[in-house]
């Protein structure tokens, strides 16, 4: 059986035509002749068009099959299990299975799989819709955005999806790079913990681009989420890439303003302050004077240290997911540790650091 366990075809697919931005916060339109796809080896690929897949299978034409990686016969599984209605099959021998021996053939047997194909079908988020999908076919969810060249100062797209029995908003939240109060706030209504099998679910994509200039790191408080904005080399296009972040909570706010990265340490150690350990000593929770590297360290496992004050201020991970996306921290800025893990990889000691304050509304996030 072929390991068709990750999710990467429904984030890659393109998200539904729902258009919603924040302030007030939704203005639904859906698009009309949506059309559903599967990215399938880099190419969109409608139900209309799995005719193709069942030809190659039946007649074993190998050409169509170059170059395929495990994620590509993971996301044709996907494709096959969705457009089960469409298309002709091979008397007797259904187009999942033939795609397993396909697999077999040409990368050999993959580990034993958690679950069966139909039960990753039943597991996953459904296919995300997107109108355009056929005209934007390079577009997809991602954290890397190319900079608008027609002077746009919004990345991003809104979508939806719907969810499994088994989501949370906060799994979806992470699943997509949203924070906590974004998707909740886009999801008014949705219960939290448990939205239900089938539930449509809002995913808050545009963010517009911080105002001033472009460079190194730039974190917006107000809309809590960190932009990275990486030089350009020769004859590359400007991107920028964007993560949700938890921020200071009242009383001990994030700083605002011009800063470097210091410092970066990998598999930090915790110093909790002196008045963080008194206001967890009056709850009863004595933290020792360190608090070394593992599932108990609040830093994560990568920590890059900002030039404010005496160097108590961090840009580092977190070992409770759910809080990013809301004001939790003791000042510091936290990310998902996948995203923390990325960034650490991206930025040097010297980079620069801007932290400001810029409310988000309807008005700055329309193209």
């Amino acid at each position: 059986m072929l390991h068709a366990l990750s999710t990467a075809n429904f984030t890659r697919a393109l998200a539904a035509a729902c258009s919603f931005c924040i302030s007030g916060l939704l203005t639904e339109g859906e698009a009309r002749d949506q059309t559903t796809a599967f990215i399938v080896h880099g190419t969109p690929r409608t139900c209309s068009a799995i005719t193709q897949l069942d030809s190659a299978l039946s007649s074993r034409y190998q050409a169509f099959f170059a170059g395929w990686t495990e994620q590509d016969y993971a996301d044709a599984v996907a494709w096959a299990e969705a457009c089960s209605d469409y298309g002709w099959h091979v008397p007797g021998q259904p187009r999942v299975p033939l795609l397993h021996a396909q697999h077999d053939k040409m990368l050999g047997p993959a580990p034993s799989p958690t679950m069966s194909s139909a039960a990753f079908a039943a597991a996953v988020t459904r296919p995300i819709v997107r109108a355009e999908v056929l005209t934007r076919p390079r577009m997809k969810w991602s954290a890397l955005h190319e900079l608008p060249s027609d002077g746009s100062a919004v990345i991003g797209f809104d979508a939806a999806i719907t969810s499994h029995y088994a989501d949370t908003l906060p799994d979806i939240a992470r699943r997509f790079d949203l924070g906590y109060e974004e998707i909740v706030r886009a999801n008014p209504g949705v219960d939290i913990w448990l939205p239900g099998e089938g539930t449509r679910i809002l995913l808050p994509g545009r963010h517009p681009v911080p105002p001033g200039s472009r460079e190194g790191v730039v974190v917006n408080l107000a809309e809590q989420r960190l932009y990275y904005f990486p030089k350009p080399r020769k004859n590359e296009k400007p991107m920028v890439i964007t993560y949700p972040v938890s921020i200071g909570k009242m009383g001990e706010s994030t700083p605002l303003g011009q800063t470097v990265i210091t410092a970066k340490v990998e598999r930090p150690s915790w110093y909790p302050p002196a008045s963080v350990r008194k206001e967890h000593a009056e709850r009863g929770d004595l933290l020792p004077a360190v608090v070394g590297p593992g599932s108990d360290n609040p830093l994560g496992e990568f920590m890059m240290r900002l030039g404010f004050g005496d160097g108590s201020y961090e840009i580092h991970g977190t070992n409770r997911p759910v809080s990013i996306g809301m004001a939790t921290t003791n000042g510091c800025i936290g990310m998902y540790p996948e995203d923390v893990a990325a960034l650490f990889k991206l930025v040097g000691v010297g980079t620069p650091v801007r932290l400001i304050n810029v409310p988000v509304n309807a008005r700055n996030l329309t193209r």
